[in-house]
């Protein structure tokens, strides 16, 4: 797939001589402070706005100490291989994670050594794991797996995951804070196990499949904990200037996902997980370098930042296009870091507002950055008001909304975009409609992930298949994937009164669904508060059969004049013209990560053209 656009990257120019004649003459710094930084971590116990975390930390901490180091056994690690499941084994993995990030950052705060030995036992139990690779990545580029287990006989051909990337770097961050805290065995342990599972690859290896295009949040992840990790660890300067420059190059294909306007056709959780990332190198090679090579450089990084704010529906909700969660937070690091460095305090603020709500990182070294962050972000900034409209060029993401000012007020979103996206769902035209804070109409979002929604099953899952969307349904074709099945932009209108978008969505269906055009026209009217969608259909032949689908987690039920949708917080009538030859009613019960999901088909019989409008008024 071709990168989105192209793009002024200045790291793409950086080498190793310049980065190593640098680190040579500086000494190891980094955005976090270390355990004899006493004035630090105290005010870290006692900053007020800090207070709630501090609380959390140390409940955690308590529970950790009191609970076994849960066991990683083969049988469980074959379980995906067998089951396809992936939550057997990764919960209990990522306990021992989490619990030791919450035991080390308690112990910070505390500075009793009551959790030293804890500290001790769970670091070196994860040295002891003969891979952090999980399951469902082993045999990411063919190579490191043996039937569903870790080849302990091609140590040379080692995978670079997501979760390798993170523990080494979880365990880089440990030792850099805690110091001589720690046992000096386990330190000497966590650089071999750094070394083996995740420099030596990363250096040996330039063919992972997140090194090139296409990629997506694993190449911010992967590249970000590996220089993170050699930053900390590394005493050569040179082979920490070789990652540093492999990392920066190949970092320019991450960024280049990203369409002209900082859209992520990944949304919002894969913005807070993989640009996260991304933030969190860039603030560690600034610490270290002095600010001298600077990932902030490029000019789409300050578009990117401000992603979470254009497409925010209301607070805590967001467009759950893709695999996206609409119920989700932004990073509070991510936010207060870039709002200070971007000068930009709105997105420091709304990153504020979040870590208020109660968004503490499980990882120990985003944690300790999120906590020192938060207690210097400004606080007499405020969270912006949404922008009435945007519209992404690139993925053809639009939003618009009847009265910015209003946290209750009517949002629309819909997109275009091509049906080969990072996480991709076939949903050209799909479109949300939320009012009151709650979306009455709306994307499902992904289901609980396992191996066969990433393979080529994927799209017999009611989340990524067109059926799953409301997006009409084609003598009998479902929208089909491929970058081939394209959208076209037709029409894009502002105004004070009335918004509206076109888009001709008939490249998603396959030819043998006989379309010429199927233009669908989005209005939204602030006059009268309403949002009415028209289907604009073209035929190659005269005998044609179709259906218009809308989709929702509230229920939907028929009345004389088309439908009722009966949120928690507030309802809304649809009306669809002309009558239809039938109007059907689905509850698919437990459908989606145990949610129950509703599905009305409205179906017709037309010639070689047909004009459906679907017309939505907001209730009480």
């Amino acid at each position: 797939m071709a990168r989105t656009f192209d793009h002024d990257y200045p790291p793409a120019r950086w080498t190793a001589d310049e980065i190593q004649s640098l680190l040579e003459d500086t000494p190891t710094r980094a955005p976090l402070p270390r355990y004899d930084d006493t004035e630090t971590w105290n005010a870290i116990a006692t900053d007020e706005r800090l207070s709630r975390a501090v609380e959390d930390i140390s409940t955690r901490a308590a529970a950790a100490a009191d609970e076994p180091i849960p066991t990683l056994s083969a049988s469980l690690y074959l379980d995906y291989t067998r089951t396809g499941n992936r939550t057997r084994y990764q919960r209990p993995n990522g306990q021992r994670v989490n619990r030791l990030s919450a035991l080390a950052l308690a112990e910070c705060i505390e500075r009793e050594g009551t959790y030293l030995d804890d500290v001790l036992d769970y670091a070196w139990a994860i040295c002891e794991q003969s891979t952090w690779v999980l399951p469902a990545h082993l045999d990411q580029g063919g190579r490191h797996g043996h039937d569903g287990l870790p080849d302990a006989d091609r140590p040379a051909d080692r995978t670079v995951a997501l979760r390798v990337a993170q523990t080494g770097q979880l365990l880089a961050e440990l030792d850099y804070v805690l110091g001589d805290q720690l046992h000096p065995a386990l330190r000497s342990r966590i650089r071999r196990e750094v070394d083996r599972q995740l420099f030596t690859p990363y250096e040996e290896h330039d063919d992972f499949w997140w090194h090139h295009p296409p990629t997506n949040n694993w190449n911010a992840v992967c590249n970000a904990g590996t220089v993170i990790a050699a930053m900390l660890l590394v005493e050569d300067s040179d082979r920490i200037a070789r990652i540093v420059e492999r990392a920066a190059h190949s970092l320019e294909h991450y960024l280049a996902d990203f369409d002209e306007d900082g859209c992520t056709a990944e949304g919002i959780g894969y913005w807070n997980y993989g640009f996260g990332n991304y933030v969190q190198v860039a603030a560690h090679l600034e610490a270290r370098t002095g600010g001298e090579f600077s990932l902030l450089s490029p000019p789409i990084v300050e578009q990117i930042a401000t992603y979470p704010l254009a497409v925010e529906l209301s607070p805590g909700r967001f467009l759950p296009f893709s695999d996206a969660s609409e119920s989700s937070r932004v990073d509070p690091f991510t936010a207060c870091w870039l709002g200070d460095r971007l000068d930009r305090p709105e997105l420091a603020a709304r990153g504020l507002t979040d870590f208020q709500n109660g968004v503490i990182p499980d990882l120990f070294g985003e944690a300790v950055k999120t906590l020192v962050t938060v207690r210097t972000a400004p606080t007499d900034a405020t969270v912006p008001t949404p922008p009435k409209r945007r519209h992404f060029t690139g993925f053809d993401w639009w939003i618009a909304r009847v009265d910015p000012d209003d946290p209750d007020t009517i949002v629309v979103g819909a997109k275009g975009g091509h049906n080969a996206e990072s996480h991709n769902h076939n949903d050209l035209g799909s479109f949300v409609y939320h009012v009151n804070g709650e979306s009455l109409l709306t994307d499902l979002g992904s289901p609980v992930y396992d191996a066969d929604f990433f393979s080529d099953r994927r799209y017999e899952y009611l989340v990524a298949r067109s059926l799953g969307h409301s997006v009409p349904y084609i003598n009998g074709f479902e929208q089909a994937a491929g970058e081939e099945q394209a959208a076209a932009v037709i029409e894009r209108t502002d105004g004070d009164d009335v918004e509206r978008f076109a888009v001709d969505i008939a490249g998603g269906y396959p030819a043998d669904a006989g379309l010429d055009s199927l233009v669908r026209t989005f209005e939204l009217d602030r006059t009268s508060n309403r949002l009415t969608v028209n289907d604009a259909f073209a035929f190659t032949d005269d005998c044609n059969q179709f259906e218009e689908v809308l989709v929702s987690y509230v229920p939907i039920a028929t009345t004389d004049d088309g439908f009722v949708l009966e949120g928690a917080s507030g309802e809304a009538t649809v009306s669809i013209t002309p009558a239809p030859t039938h109007a059907d009613v689905e509850r698919l019960e437990a459908a989606v990560r145990d949610r129950d999901v509703w599905r009305a088909r409205i179906g017709y019989d037309a010639g070689e053209s047909a004009t459906i409008t679907t017309t939505v008024d907001a209730g009480p």
